[in-house]
């Protein structure tokens, strides 16, 4: 498995392209940049080869790009959400695309997971965390082999972590979620946005934990 990933222009969020027996996109950013994206994807991968686009949650700079992204592998994805998060994806609604003057594509979503749920990704299997507080429908992705985690807009690298202050933001859920990652095994950190950290990830995931909390 080889997890390739195109990190964000402008309002974009980072995109993941896992390869292996099950391969994957992971978020697909506003959708302003879609030929740019495009390309990228294509020397990676045959787009037809892919299998599954999982969106981490519901914002548009994550979502916003996923209907072209789906058009590019043929339609042949399956598109994956957690559950909470499907209802805006497929209803296309984000005041955050208005903001930028854009729209945010209905897209329907053919998997809606809930927490516990396990997907395989690449050559891995994943545990889906339903980790609210930036959004009510975020997700972590979370490998006990690699210690790998996709921690969408949850946490970052050096201790950084997502908003809270948007209108379906809550401070106490991005803790509580933030502490239930603490107790993983983290080596390795995808984030939504900002730099990947590959092989010591525990220590940005204390320093976030760090962080969050000094704010009680």
């Amino acid at each position: 498995m080889k997890i390739n990933y195109l990190y964000g222009r402008n309002y974009d969020s980072n995109i993941y392209i896992i390869t292996g027996e099950k391969p994957t996109i992971v978020d697909c950013g506003t959708g302003l940049h879609n030929i740019e994206v495009a390309e990228e994807i294509k020397r990676k991968i045959n787009p037809h080869l892919i299998e599954q686009i999982i969106i981490t949650h519901e914002h548009f700079d994550h979502c916003g790009g996923v209907r072209e992204i789906h058009k590019l592998t043929n339609k042949n994805a399956r598109v994956m959400a957690h559950i909470y998060a499907s209802d805006k994806i497929e209803k296309g609604e984000s005041h955050f695309a208005e903001m930028l003057s854009s729209s945010m594509p209905k897209m329907p979503v053919d998997v809606k997971l809930k927490n516990g749920d396990m997907v395989k990704i690449g050559d891995e299997t994943f545990e889906v965390i339903h980790t609210p507080g930036h959004a009510p429908g975020a997700l972590c992705l979370y490998s006990k082999k690699s210690k790998s985690l996709f921690s969408g807009d949850t946490i970052f690298s050096y201790g950084s972590f997502g908003r809270y202050d948007f209108p379906d933001g809550d401070f106490n859920q991005l803790k509580n979620s933030i502490e239930k990652l603490a107790k993983l095994d983290i080596l390795n950190i995808y984030p939504g946005h900002e730099i990947v950290v590959e092989g010591d990830g525990y220590k940005h995931m204390n320093m976030t934990l760090q962080n969050i909390r000094s704010l009680i």
